[in-house]
């Protein structure tokens, strides 16, 4: 009688272990099926953030091709060297340091790879009388506002720090030059709003066998896009580089180009 009890004690057991077992395989199974169906999109793909590849950002909508009046700095060349040029060349090239890195160029745009068109500086050289005449234009909007793809981070309210004036008001007085146009109005608006254009462009050169900066123009949002400025150069420089500070994408600069 006690070996009947025992035997139907153990085949209950039996009966009940492999039933946990079977109720857990299922549990299982609906829970990597939830998992799956988190997940997966309608055709079974993956939707998770770290599938989707990564777009890097465009220039089209922010490219303006074609021209405007260009800004005409004067038929003589400056006086230098300028401190306040001096001053804000510097100020623009050390925040693009801290911020960012080397100047952006063509060969290299960093992680704004995709927008050279609109912001890699162009250089055409003319005469008037004795003197030879950089005419120098960035592709770029003018005054737009907010954001465009590609841009929405850090990067974008570091980059509207460079376009600021120092506490010196640097950019303001280069119009005791005559050639600072808006300066002041420039950085302001810049450090106000997220606004999106062409802060300043500016020429360096070797004068004297020192690099020094030749030209500087300061521009306002409200100015005509693409901005375009004429420099005078002065007599004997041979090669120059030009630079173009973005309010949303940082300082960008031309490789050296010979006066021709």
């Amino acid at each position: 009688m006690s070996k009947k009890i025992d035997r139907r004690l153990a085949l209950r057991a039996l009966v009940f272990g492999t039933g946990a077992v079977a109720f857990g395989r299922v549990v299982a199974a609906c829970s990597d099926a939830s998992t799956s169906d988190r997940i997966a999109g309608p055709g079974g793909e993956s939707t998770s953030n770290s599938s989707k590849p990564s777009t890097p950002p465009t220039d089209g909508d922010e490219y303006v091709p074609g021209s405007s009046p260009p800004v005409d700095t004067g038929n003589a060349p400056p006086t230098l060297p300028n401190q306040s040029w001096e001053a804000r060349a510097r100020q623009l090239e050390d925040d693009q340091k801290r911020l960012s890195g080397p100047v952006f160029s063509a060969a290299a745009p960093g992680r704004w790879a995709g927008k050279e068109r609109s912001h890699v500086p162009e250089v055409k050289f003319g005469t008037s009388g004795s003197y030879k005449r950089a005419t120098v234009v960035i592709q770029h909007v003018m005054g737009a506002n907010g954001l465009d793809a590609g841009t929405p981070d850090a990067a974008a309210d570091a980059a509207m720090d460079a376009a600021k004036p120092d506490a010196a008001g640097d950019a303001a007085d280069a119009g005791d030059a005559g050639d600072a146009g808006d300066g002041g109005d420039a950085g302001a608006e810049a450090g106000a709003a997220q606004v999106h254009y062409i802060t300043t462009i500016y020429l360096r050169a070797a004068v004297d066998g020192k690099d020094t900066v030749v030209g500087l123009w300061e521009f306002a949002s409200t100015d005509a896009a693409p901005p375009t400025v004429n420099f005078t150069l002065p007599a004997g420089v041979t090669t120059v580089t030009a630079y173009e500070s973005c309010t949303l994408h940082g300082l960008w600069k031309t490789e050296a180009l010979t006066v021709t």
